[in-house]
């Protein structure tokens, strides 16, 4: 017993956590990238700017049938574990990966998911636009996965994608990385067009948001120390733990082709969380 209890001590979520959610909230207010948050909000504008000039030339289903026409060059499997990448479930799955070694991270997505929620569902209330398979006819386009009917404007998995992409960007000052990340986050974005779930101005306009969302939850999150103390930090945790149990339990988002890819990746998180969490502080800390 007295072995146990000794062990139990010296795991990470016991020894080590308090000493790096107090470093990691000091590196992350003093090492502030206002560079890539001005690139970012600039990014967001072009996308918005796009979408606008794409309503006022060819209409809210604009550049529509111009993208989806291209779907049966790949796979259905691609497309529907592309699409599913920006699913909510998935993004906050994959963040475990990153939950130890960057609380901060997690602290950003907490706000930004707030935001962003607010923002979609004030939107999708407000317009309630059909999707593409009630305002098209079914030979007209090409249908990857179950058929959306409404509640299309804006796209929620481009702007969960793009939280995803824009905190990672943040964070991780690699040009190389950054460049790959901002690539992923068009293509998750891309293939809600190419499965039939939105239209182009959808897309734009949600991966815009995301990206703004993400902008005001780092500035947020600088000025709240809430997301670096225990209890919060494991709270957020216990989402992302959620989330990669329910993709284990069949949560497929209506994509079951994208399931098996997405299991592999809520496993793998799972056990990076176990193995970074649960051995003793100096292992991890060494990992």
């Amino acid at each position: 017993m007295q072995s146990l209890l000794t062990q139990i001590k010296a795991c990470f979520i016991v020894a080590g956590l308090p000493g790096q959610l107090e470093s990691a909230q000091q590196r992350f207010n003093q090492e502030t990238d206002q560079q890539a948050l001005l690139r970012l909000t600039q990014l967001a504008l072009v996308l918005l700017g796009t979408a606008l000039l794409l309503w006022l030339i060819a209409g809210y289903h604009g550049a529509f049938h111009l993208l989806n026409q291209f779907t049966p060059y790949l796979p259905s499997t691609f497309w529907q574990i592309a699409t599913f990448m920006g699913d909510t479930t998935f993004v906050l799955a994959l963040s475990l990966l990153v939950a130890r070694r960057n609380p901060a991270i997690l602290w950003v997505l907490l706000i930004a998911a707030v935001y962003g929620t607010l923002a979609t569902h004030g939107f999708k209330n407000l317009f309630d636009a059909a999707r593409p398979p009630v305002a098209l006819l079914t030979e007209e386009f090409n249908l990857v996965g179950r058929a959306l009917k409404n509640g299309s404007f804006p796209s929620g998995h481009s702007l969960s994608a793009l939280v995803f992409v824009s905190t990672a960007y943040y964070f991780f000052r690699n040009p190389a990385l950054r460049v790959a990340l901002l690539l992923v986050g068009g293509l998750v974005a891309l293939s809600r067009v190419m499965v039939a779930a939105h239209w182009p101005v959808d897309v734009l306009v949600g991966s815009a948001l995301g990206i703004l969302v993400t902008v005001a939850a780092i500035v947020t999150a600088q000025k709240f120390s809430l997301g670096f103390r225990k209890p919060m930090h494991l709270f957020i945790v216990c989402l992302l733990l959620t989330a990669a149990l329910m993709i284990l339990g069949g949560h497929n988002g209506g994509y079951p082709q994208a399931l098996l890819f997405a299991k592999v990746i809520a496993l793998f998180s799972l056990i990076v969380f176990i193995c970074e969490y649960f051995l003793p502080a100096q292992q991890s800390r060494s990992r």
